[in-house]
């Protein structure tokens, strides 16, 4: 039985190599019934990385294809920081530059775990849609700082959802006939003092009432998100498809770590790299002073509370002794 078609698109640095190869082992690992394609949209792979990439398709019959980006076609203007490598923004470009016979294509970040088979997912019936997405922070949407920009603020009024651009599956074939790379540079350069997620502002900006809703728990679960939540490690195992390490990740050092991320670590020890990785993670820990300073502030924020208290204590016990008095 010939097995049927899945693209998927990834976009990456030298950075992020080691956790993207991860994230694409477990997309194989759970979708072997599909024929997986895999472009993989840079600027600065090498060969050996790309080598590393090609092998760990074919284990599983698939293929990678190595998409060469332009780094000076991206406005001068975008923010480029730590966490928002240029990179970032290469999903803006996809439409453009991958093959036109490519009509229907999977993004997902290098910070997922891909849990589950998501065939059904990947063969969502757009209708008249162009994306489908999940909403971000589904529980806590009005939290959103970019929510609070003039970028957003009409569209509020009309029954607009922030949606995570992290898993997004395109409608390519739709998405060519109405915007190109030079209409999101168009929104960046209007909005570049008030981006928040940058490339996540703009898509969201464009398409937020071309974007059919997918449910949030199953395909795009922030584990943060689920921890505050209560959920468990092994909840998450077995109810969600996607899931997405965003904000703090389990293979650095400097933040609190939770169970849930044990389910990064599992598919990480399946790979080549997992005696590296967990040699880096140890490395890291070791000489990463976040948890000392973490601490230290929370003996600070001791000391002004208890000053507070004793400086209320003291004021009470005069307003009393001023009543007595009376």
């Amino acid at each position: 039985m010939e097995k049927k078609q899945m693209n998927i698109a990834v976009s990456l640095n030298q950075n992020f190599f080691y956790c993207t190869y991860v994230m694409l082992s477990s997309l194989f690992e759970n979708n072997t019934e599909s024929s997986i394609t895999v472009y993989v949209l840079h600027s600065e792979l090498t060969d050996e990385h790309m080598d590393a990439f090609d092998k760990l398709a074919q284990q599983y019959d698939g293929q990678v294809q190595s998409v060469l980006i332009d780094r000076s076609l991206f406005s001068d203007r975008l923010m480029v920081t730590a966490e928002w490598s240029i990179e970032a923004y290469y999903r803006l470009i996809m439409a453009d530059v991958l093959p036109r016979e490519v009509e229907r294509i999977l993004y997902l970040d290098g910070d997922i775990i891909v849990n589950g088979n998501i065939r059904e997912f990947y063969d969502l019936n757009f209708e008249d849609k162009l994306l489908g997405v999940c909403i971000e922070n589904e529980n806590n949407i009005e939290k959103l700082p970019q929510l609070n920009t003039r970028m957003f603020q009409e569209l509020l009024k009309q029954g607009f959802y922030y949606f995570n651009s992290g898993v997004m599956l395109w409608n390519l074939k739709k998405v060519r006939e109405q915007y190109s790379f030079a209409d999101y540079m168009k929104v960046a350069e209007e909005y570049a003092d008030v981006l928040v997620t940058p490339d996540q502002d703009i898509l969201n900006y464009c398409y937020w009432n071309q974007a059919k809703y997918m449910e949030t728990a199953v395909y795009n679960q922030f584990t943060r998100n689920a921890h505050y939540e209560g959920k468990s490690y092994q909840q998450i195992r077995e109810e969600v498809r996607i899931v997405h390490f965003a904000s703090a990740k389990p293979w650095n050092a400097n933040n609190l770590h939770f169970d849930i991320e044990q389910l990064w670590w599992d598919y990480a020890q399946r790979t080549p790299y997992y005696e590296y990785l967990c040699e880096e993670f140890t490395r890291k820990t070791i000489n990463d002073p976040f948890i000392e300073r973490f601490i230290q502030e929370i003996y600070d924020n001791i000391a002004v509370l208890q000053k507070d208290l004793e400086d209320s204590i003291a004021l009470s016990e005069r307003l009393i002794g001023m009543i007595d008095g009376k």
